[in-house]
């Protein structure tokens, strides 16, 4: 079994999580593991301590925006770290990797069987102009082309997949989480009603429709408590005493926060499959989320929380759910029967290795298309 090499220009967030699950217990297993990543502001300094021992973390310069300069300076960086590590399996992850990855794993090892996993697509971003949408777009159709299987996170993202980025292959495993690890809910006599949710102050996120929720409904019997957030991030207008703050946190006092919610929110204008709402629903926690991708993904409506059109909406759910606790915890009771067992990573785990496995054997098996076989070769050396 040889080298599996993980590129993310995206080293943060859930895409930080999904890599130490992946390659941690690869590691534990006996696998080469390489992470060739870069460094983003929410980069935790003390990374390389989240990793197992055997993997091995190398930097790459690859820039978030778009520039002719950098992205060149980044794919000859990339060509020449995967010659140096010769994998069998490139697993690509975020959409600069993507793209960069793709190309450079078309140079320099053009017999590893590559990944792609955009976790939340470029193109669906609304924080930039309708001409960036249709240039990221463009990008990913381009890359598309130079081979690889692009693996979606959700039902929703594949579809978009396959609808719009004109995909040879595509196909679907959903994130996951290490299920022993999620605190579940915190118990607590009939009070105060805490809604929570966790994550950094961005545009994507749309922390402005959960302070538009807190301003509507904070009461002393309600508080709102946003996660890893900081007051000075919240909008101008929030009223006083609407939104408590925790500030940044580990990850494991984000858990222990998260453990204390009653009802989780999940306010974004667009998402991949986020990993802070699986794992608030492994803890047994109901949640009202928007109709995005990801969040429609993984909250069962009706059933284990609510999925809403807009904040009004939202704030009528939530509503709900603040008046009745006996619906608070039948939802919460079925998010957590449903969710420890279709997102536990053991699962996903064992996914990614078949998907490797059955990549490897179907094209070994298989004679090679014409318009495939200027980016694939076959050996039997190669199997992983």
């Amino acid at each position: 079994m040889k080298e599996i090499v993980h590129i993310t220009e995206a080293f943060g967030g859930g895409v930080l999580s999904m890599l130490t699950q992946l390659s941690n217990r690869a590691a534990a297993a006996g696998v080469g593991v390489t992470i060739l990543h870069s460094i983003r502001q929410e980069t935790p300094k003390n990374f390389s301590k989240l990793f197992h021992p055997a993997v091995k973390l190398t930097y790459v310069n690859m820039a978030r925006e778009v520039s002719m300069r950098s992205d060149l300076t980044g794919l000859r960086d990339l060509i020449r770290k995967l010659k140096e590590c010769d994998p069998s399996v490139i697993h690509l992850h975020s959409s600069k990797a993507g793209v960069l990855g793709r190309a450079a794993a078309r140079i320099a090892a053009p017999r590893a069987r590559v990944f792609y996993s955009p976790h939340g697509l470029a193109f669906l971003r609304r924080d930039v102009s309708p001409i960036k949408q249709f240039a990221y777009l463009s990008f990913e159709r381009m890359a598309a082309r130079l081979g690889g299987t692009i693996v979606a996170c959700s039902n929703s993202e594949l579809s978009e997949i396959e609808t719009r980025m004109h995909a040879r292959t595509a196909r679907m495993i959903e994130n996951g989480v290490n299920v022993p690890e999620i605190p579940p809910r915190i118990e607590r006599d009939a009070g105060e009603i805490v809604i929570g949710m966790s994550g950094r102050a961005t545009f994507q996120k749309n922390h402005e429709g959960f302070v538009k929720l807190a301003a509507q409904m904070h009461s002393t019997a309600v508080r709102f408590l946003w996660i890893g957030g900081n007051a000075t991030e919240l909008p101008a207008q929030t009223p006083e005493g609407a939104v408590t703050c925790s500030g940044w946190v580990t990850r494991e006092r984000a858990l222990e926060l998260t453990a204390g919610l009653d009802v989780y929110v999940q306010t974004s204008r667009w998402e991949g499959m986020p990993i802070a709402l699986i794992e608030a629903q492994v803890a047994g926690i109901p949640a009202v989320v928007t109709d995005v991708v990801g969040n429609r993904d993984v909250v069962q409506h009706g059933v284990t929380g609510f999925v809403a059109s807009n904040v009004d909406d939202m704030a009528e759910y939530l509503a709900m759910l603040r008046d009745d606790p006996a619906l608070r915890a039948r939802m919460g009771a079925a998010a957590r029967t449903s969710a420890s067992k279709r997102f536990s990573m053991d699962a996903i785990f064992r996914q990614w290795l078949s998907m490797y496995e059955l990549d490897s054997d179907r094209r070994a098996r298989e004679p090679l298309r014409a318009d495939e076989a200027a980016s694939y070769e076959t050996s039997s050396d190669s199997q992983f």
